[in-house]
C-alpha cells in the first residue's frame, strides 16, 4: 500500500487536531472554573442522561466507549472527590450521582455549553455545522439520513 499522499495526510491531520484541540480547549475551561476534567463531566453528564444518576458501571462504561479499568479508576478517583459512589446491584456494581456531583455537574453544564459553543459552534455557519455532522456520521458509520 503506497503511503498517504500530502494531501491525505493534510486531511488525516486536519480529523486529529480538530478533535484534540476542541476537547483540550472545553476541558481546559471546564477545569479553571469548575475543577472537574472533560472526563469527569463526561461521565456525571452521562450517568444523569442515561441512568438518572445511577447506572450500571458496565453500562455507563459502554456508553463512554472506556475499558472497564479505565471506567474503575475513574470511579475511585471520583468517589473519593464524593462526585459519585459505587454500589452493589444484583446484576454488578451502581453507580450513583451524589448530591455534591449533581450540584457540580449542574455548575459545570452552562460552563460546556458557553465553551461548545466558543470553540466550535459559533466558529462555523449553520450549513458548515450541517455538513460536520453529516461527515462525523459517515465516518462513524451511521446511515445519512435522506434528502
Amino acid at each position: 500500500m503506497d503511503p498517504l499522499s500530502p494531501g491525505e495526510l493534510q486531511v488525516w491531520q486536519a480529523c486529529k487536531t480538530l478533535g484534540h484541540e476542541v476537547t483540550r480547549r472545553v476541558g481546559a475551561e471546564l477545569t479553571a472554573v469548575t475543577g472537574l476534567s472533560g472526563s469527569e463531566y463526561g461521565l456525571l453528564s452521562r450517568l444523569e442522561e442515561l441512568g438518572g444518576g445511577r447506572l450500571g458501571q458496565q453500562a455507563l462504561a459502554d456508553a463512554m466507549g472506556w475499558a472497564k479499568s479505565r471506567m474503575s479508576h475513574q470511579l475511585t478517583r471520583m468517589a473519593a472527590r464524593g462526585i459519585v459512589r459505587r454500589e452493589k446491584g444484583p446484576a454488578g456494581v451502581i453507580v450513583v450521582l451524589t448530591a455534591d456531583g449533581r450540584e457540580l455537574l449542574a455548575r459545570a453544564r452552562p460552563v460546556h455549553a458557553a465553551a461548545v459553543r466558543e470553540h466550535l459552534i459559533d466558529r462555523l455557519g449553520e450549513a458548515e455545522r450541517a455538513m460536520l455532522v453529516r461527515i462525523a456520521g459517515r465516518l462513524a458509520g451511521e446511515a445519512e439520513p435522506a434528502g
